[in-house]
């Protein structure tokens, strides 16, 4: 048998391939598909079969583009027509022979209607070796069911939890789980930070399956969620076709003075603690671990946008290049290359980001402020800072900025400041006094238990 999981980092996206013989077949490609055809060219293998497990909202999936290089035939999900302009439809039941193995498609709905797992079995086996759930269970958490609003919140939910207990745990414990996306991803709130996984231990230690009877998960997990804004166009790709965008990165040198007189929006991707010590003004500050998900929120993805970086940086380009086109950024007009430096030469000055410690914000002697919680609800709990606080979560920050005073200084909190740098940047632009609590809660909670 030839395996292989393929992770997209920043999306905590996870895709496969799996075959025998001569053959493969891929789960859920990435938008950006040369790992694919590097490994089938490695291991001399054809891809046979492209399979979807549902349409994905947090990235633009690679299955038309695939499919047009490798001859393969897509499979999605017949249960649900969503309208796509591609794929052969499969249905619960059905299997695909590849080599000796047997790929077999299990309707578990819940996340969306149409949702498909699909179980792979030896030769001359009954009980599946392993599975591929997509988004409908995690490791350590399962895929949100409120897409389809709260008037269909009860339902989804109750279906998420037969496609669990009824459809998945019947294959039996020792079957190895392979779900679409791990710890960090958009799809899921609480997911564990592991390699590996079984239905079994699933059961045994998933928080989510915890639970006595179908009633009683319906009113514990069943509830609306944030949802990014860049899903929707992601969506509508995904079911209409996006751009193909082959293997080539395409991002051109630009002179920073010709792109701040072209109105593009640039993303400076230094460290933190360089755009705290001073930036080109204007620009939107996101760190390589924090772009996927947040990015495609606080800016539209059909913005112009340009990549600011300590000199060339190849690296980390070719990274944000693909990061970026993965969520849906298709106007990309390049990057520059040490901006401060050419902004300083125009004779302008740089700005700076004002930062304050966790002890000197806890000493402010003018309680006259706000403190803006960016993180979700949800882990927002009792023991945490609450004087003054407003909670906008980051995801909604581009269009409930406007909550907030400008006539106050506002003190950002998020897990370890990282996102809050991001989001005063943000709140800068828009003529709000935003300032970081460095090091977040982290650097905050152990000084209140004092």
């Amino acid at each position: 048998m030839f395996f292989k999981q393929i992770e997209s980092r920043g999306l905590a996206h996870y895709s496969y391939m799996v075959g025998e013989g001569k053959e493969v077949a891929v789960i859920d490609p990435r938008r950006d598909i040369g790992v694919y055809l590097e490994e089938a060219r490695k291991e001399g293998l054809k891809i046979k079969y492209i399979l979807e497990t549902h349409r994905n909202e947090d990235y633009i999936i690679g299955s038309r583009e695939l499919a047009e290089k490798t001859g393969a035939t897509i499979y999605i999900s017949g249960h649900e027509d969503l309208g796509h302009v591609y794929g052969e439809k499969i249905f619960d039941g059905d299997e695909l022979n590849i080599g000796s193995l047997t790929i077999k498609g299990v309707h578990t709905p819940g996340h969306t209607l149409g949702h498909m797992s699909y179980g792979v079995f030896e030769e001359g086996r009954e009980t599946a070796y392993m599975v591929f759930t997509g988004d409908c269970l995690f490791m350590g958490d399962l895929g949100r069911t409120d897409f389809y609003g709260e008037e269909n919140l009860e339902k989804m939910t109750g279906l998420l939890y037969d496609s669990v207990f009824k459809k998945l745990m019947v294959l039996g414990d020792e079957v190895l789980v392979f779900p679409a996306h791990g710890a960090g991803s958009a799809c899921g709130e609480s997911m564990e930070d592991r390699p590996y996984s079984t239905l079994g231990y699933e059961k045994a230690y998933n928080p989510e399956l915890q639970v006595d009877t179908r009633e009683e998960f319906i009113e514990r997990f069943g509830r609306m969620r944030l949802k990014p804004r860049y899903f929707e166009k992601i969506e509508k790709y995904n079911v209409e076709g996006a751009e193909f965008i082959g293997e080539e990165i395409r991002l051109e040198p630009l002179k920073l003075d010709e792109v701040k007189k072209q109105g593009i929006t640039i993303i400076d991707s230094r460290t933190k603690e360089a755009y705290f010590g001073g930036h080109v003004p204007g620009t939107i500050f996101f760190s390589l671990q924090n772009f996927s998900t947040y990015a495609g929120n606080i800016i539209d993805t059909d913005t112009p946008v340009a990549f600011l970086v300590e000199g060339n940086e190849v690296e980390k380009l070719q990274t944000l290049y693909w990061y970026a086109r993965r969520i849906g950024f298709e106007n990309l007009k390049g990057y520059i290359a040490d901006g401060n430096s050419q902004w300083e030469s125009m004779e302008r000055d740089l700005e700076n980001l004002s930062t304050i410690t966790a002890t000197e914000y806890l000493d402010l002697s003018s309680r006259e402020f706000v403190m803006l919680d960016i993180r979700k609800p949800e882990s927002i709990s009792p023991e945490d800072p609450s004087e003054n606080r407003i909670n906008i979560p980051l995801q909604q920050l581009y269009k409930d900025h406007e909550k907030l005073p400008k006539n106050q200084p506002i003190y950002i909190l998020c897990g370890s400041g990282d996102r809050s740098a991001s989001a005063a940047s943000f709140l800068k632009n828009k003529g709000y006094d935003g300032r970081v609590i460095s090091g977040g809660l982290l650097t905050l909670k152990p000084l209140l238990k004092k």
